[in-house]
């Protein structure tokens, strides 16, 4: 069902490219709201939206821009919801299917702030909720919406670039999108092993400060997630020096000068 719905959806700002910028708007609006952005495929729509942009169908600037709009009126509307029912939008229906999202949001703003908005909008399953519990836990609106609006000029172009590193790839010699796909995956693994060992990090930091923790330090993490970063930013490196690395850096450079 989602894969013809995004198909669709796809063909149709493809074919009628004019529409991109409101159906991109529409998206990012729903995928953003309380609890209705978790049955919204938006980042495999974005992904479909940042390939057409990276094949020269759609232009960069318009995109991220229209991110920007539906993202910050939906976590905004998110926030009110959550603002002005603080006192019993916990026991509405549709909330209560989702009461473990729900504590983690919690644990997540108390522990992080404001910073868990800024992150948050990069995690799937939180993204739509997080602005609900700021809204719940009195966040002034004043400061909600500058980290609102400022985390959005970082989340719309960093979240439209994987879309558009596979438009561009599709443009470069036969051969190069298999290196492009190892690449990507060694990148994608070094990121992870770089998130789980900070985590595990975190982990044994808490539980020293609680307990007698047991196993390696946190330091011993801290290490493994720095050396998996340096990794990543190898990989990267030789990429970007290689032939096919500057030649896609060359497709990238024509799509980010298309202006309209």
């Amino acid at each position: 069902m989602f894969d013809q719905y995004i198909s669709r959806t796809l063909a149709f700002i493809e074919q009628a490219p004019n529409w991109a910028f409101w159906i991109v708007v529409a998206i990012t609006f729903f995928e953003s709201m309380a609890f209705i952005g978790v049955l919204v495929p938006g980042w495999l729509l974005l992904v479909g939206v940042g390939a057409l942009v990276g094949s020269g169908v759609l232009p960069f600037y318009s995109m991220i821009l229209a991110m920007f709009v539906g993202a910050v009126l939906g976590e905004g509307l998110s926030y009110y919801l959550g603002f002005h029912y603080r006192d019993n939008i916990r026991h509405w229906r549709l909330v209560q299917k989702h009461q473990t999202t729900l504590e983690r949001c919690d644990r997540f703003i108390a522990e992080y702030g404001a910073l868990s908005l800024v992150v948050g909008r990069f995690i799937g399953p939180v993204r739509a909720v997080l602005p609900v519990i700021a809204g719940v836990s009195a966040m002034p609106q004043s400061y909600f919406w500058i980290v609102n609006v400022l985390s959005a000029v970082l989340w719309a172009p960093l979240y439209l670039l994987p879309g558009v590193l596979v438009g561009a790839a599709i443009s470069l010699p036969p051969g190069s999108q298999e290196t492009l796909v190892v690449a990507a995956g060694t990148v994608v693994l070094f990121g992870w092993l770089a998130r789980r060992w900070w985590v595990q990090g975190r982990q044994q930091q808490i539980a020293a400060a609680t307990s007698a923790a047991d196993g390696p330090s946190a330091e011993h993490f801290y290490l493994r997630s720095g050396l998996a970063i340096l990794c990543l930013i190898a990989t990267l490196t030789v990429l970007a020096l290689s032939e096919i690395g500057r030649a896609l850096l060359k497709v990238l450079a024509t799509v980010l000068s298309t202006v309209a």
